[in-house]
């Protein structure tokens, strides 16, 4: 669904434009997003902080989502942790967590400045259009994931979940193929038998659907 303008924050406020254990290893961070990650040797968290899960591999849907810490358990070196989209508690290593904090302003510039997509957010922003289906584009995905973990929009975690959670579906199993068929019935002259052959098709994939059936 495409993101609610009124409650996105103010342009004055940026620059421009029981518990599970997850046996995940952190999926590699790439160089262009070293400056936004915190150092390798980290301290302890403690609770009550606020943290963003990261390189999940079984549990994609909680990567770049907001938690909190709950506990550390130094028996399995594992910090209780409750994220609050859905208020369920994970158990998670400290490598699959980042502090949730605004990076600086230089930071931030940088990413805009840097990042090609970052033109094609600022619009989609501007005119609350940033929905699942706009993450069909590399380019917006790669800058929102940046943004995402620099903490661009921690202090409004509701647009922060909704913004993850779309690019989460989107680079799971079956979002890209969703995405486009999604675009093929926006396309399309003959809505009507455009419906019959994308419901065939959605049908006859297990991924797609279950992205159909979180989208509606």
């Amino acid at each position: 669904q495409p993101l609610d303008q009124s409650r996105v924050p103010p342009s004055s406020t940026r620059p421009p434009p029981a518990m599970a254990p997850l046996d995940d290893d952190p999926e590699p961070t790439p160089a262009s997003e070293a400056s936004e990650a915190p150092a390798a040797a980290e301290a302890r968290l403690e609770k009550g902080q606020r943290v963003l899960a990261k390189g999940l591999v079984g549990a994609r849907q909680l990567n770049n989502m907001p938690g909190r810490i709950l506990s550390f358990d130094e028996s399995t070196d594992r910090y209780g942790v409750i994220f609050m989209f859905d208020g369920n508690q994970k158990s998670l290593k400290r490598e699959n967590l980042d502090k949730l904090e605004v990076a600086s302003e230089a930071c931030l510039r940088e990413i805009f400045a840097s990042e090609v997509g970052s033109q094609r957010l600022k619009q989609l922003l501007e005119e609350g259009e940033l929905g699942f289906a706009e993450f069909g584009d590399e380019d917006l995905r790669r800058v929102v994931t940046r943004l995402l973990r620099a903490g661009y929009w921690a202090d409004n975690t509701t647009i922060m979940e909704e913004i993850a959670g779309d690019l989460n579906l989107a680079e799971g199993p079956g979002g890209l193929q969703a995405i486009d068929l999604i675009r093929e019935l926006e396309n399309a002259e003959e809505l009507s038998a455009a419906l019959v052959r994308v419901g065939a098709q959605v049908n006859a994939d297990a991924e797609v659907k279950a992205v159909f059936d979180q989208l509606k």
